[in-house]
């Protein structure tokens, strides 16, 4: 054996490198996961902030209304008003709510999953391969 050729300790340590280069990359992908994912949580975490600052508002406005509908003998002025700016804030509670609903995320960590799943089956010499 010549010294020039490495050998089995010159294979073991491109065998190492190369799995910490691996490593490393598994590593960099759950980290661009891990930031999509704040940054999709902290959407749905405004818009969910807002959909309670409008039901809040709307319950205010509602009850001033129904209040001042007493007070005033059912006539239309301020009740009417108030009640309108009631129905405004539940319709756009209701838009927030319908917006927080479609919104269609994609699961935490998927593509890292599906590295590691391939990872595992060549590993494993599984003939199943996922695209």
């Amino acid at each position: 054996m010549e010294a020039s050729s490495g050998g089995i300790p010159s294979r073991l340590s491109g065998l190492m490198t190369e799995l910490l280069r691996h490593v490393l990359s598994l590593g960099a992908l759950a980290a661009e996961e891990t930031r999509l994912l704040i940054r999709q949580s902290l959407a749905g975490i405004l818009l969910f902030i807002a959909l309670i600052l409008m039901l809040m508002i709307s319950y205010l406005a509602g009850v001033i209304a129904a209040a001042s509908l007493l007070v005033s003998g059912c006539g239309f002025g301020w009740s009417a008003t108030l009640g309108l700016i009631s129905l405004i804030h539940l319709f756009l509670a209701g838009g927030f709510f319908l917006i927080l609903r479609v919104r269609r995320v994609q699961r935490p960590y998927e593509a890292t999953s599906a590295e590691l799943q391939r990872d595992l089956e060549v590993l494993g010499g599984s003939p199943r391969r996922t695209p």
